[in-house]
C-alpha cells in the first residue's frame, strides 16, 4: 500500500507540473526525467541503514601499535625508525600506558558521549609521566611528537582493527592497528 501511495503522489506531482509554466511550450527534445519528491521503491533500490549511536569505550581497550602520526611540522609520518614500534594500551581503569619507541610512560584518558560510527566518540588524553632516557637516531623527535599528536586528539574513530585519533576538525593525528 505504501509503494502505491508513493507512486500516486509522484504521478500527481508529475502531471501537475506538465501543464504549468513555460516548460510545456519549450520546443526541442525532452530532457531526462526529474523528481522533486519521494520515489517509489522497488526490489532494485537500496536503502542506507541508520547509524546506531552507542558507547564504544570497550572497543578502545587493549594494545594498539602506532602506524603513523602527525609530527611537529604537521606532516603525517610513518613509524619506521630502527624497528621501534610505539604503542598505546588503553586500560579498563581509564589508564593509558604508552611506549614512544624510546621511552615509556603512563597517563589517563576519558571517553564521553556515544560513538556514532561516522564522527567517532569524544576522547580526552591527559598529559602523562614519561621516562627521560636519551633517544637517538630520530627517536628523540618521535618521543616528543607522539605525545604532542595524541594530546591534540579530541575524538577516536574505529574501523575494524584500525584506530584513528582525530582533532575536532577531523584531522587524523595518529593511526594505529590492534596488536
Amino acid at each position: 500500500m505504501r509503494r502505491f501511495a508513493s507512486a500516486f503522489v509522484v504521478l500527481l506531482l508529475g502531471l501537475g507540473g506538465a501543464s504549468c509554466g513555460d516548460d510545456a511550450a519549450t520546443p526541442g527534445p525532452p530532457g531526462p526525467p526529474t523528481t522533486s519528491g519521494p520515489t517509489p521503491m522497488d526490489e532494485s533500490t537500496t536503502t542506507t541503514e541508520a547509524v546506531i549511536a552507542e558507547d564504544a569505550s570497550d572497543d578502545l581497550l587493549g594494545r594498539w601499535l602506532i602506524q603513523a602520526y602527525q609530527d611537529r611540522e604537521g606532516r603525517f609520518s610513518d613509524v619506521t625508525i630502527r624497528g621501534a614500534v610505539p604503542e598505546l594500551t588503553f586500560g579498563t581503569d581509564d589508564s593509558l600506558v604508552f611506549h614512544t619507541g624510546c621511552n615509556r610512560g603512563d597517563t589517563t584518558y576519558r571517553t564521553t558521549g556515544v560513538y556514532d560510527g561516522v564522527n567517532g566518540q569524544a576522547l580526552t588524553i591527559a598529559p602523562g609521566v614519561t621516562e627521560e632516557a636519551y633517544c637517538d637516531f630520530g627517536l628523540g623527535e618521535q618521543n616528543i611528537a607522539l605525545p604532542a599528536a595524541w594530546l591534540q586528539a579530541t575524538v577516536f574513530v574505529l574501523d575494524g582493527t584500525t584506530l584513528e585519533l582525530r582533532t575536532a576538525d577531523g584531522t587524523v593525528v595518529l593511526s594505529a592497528e590492534r596488536a
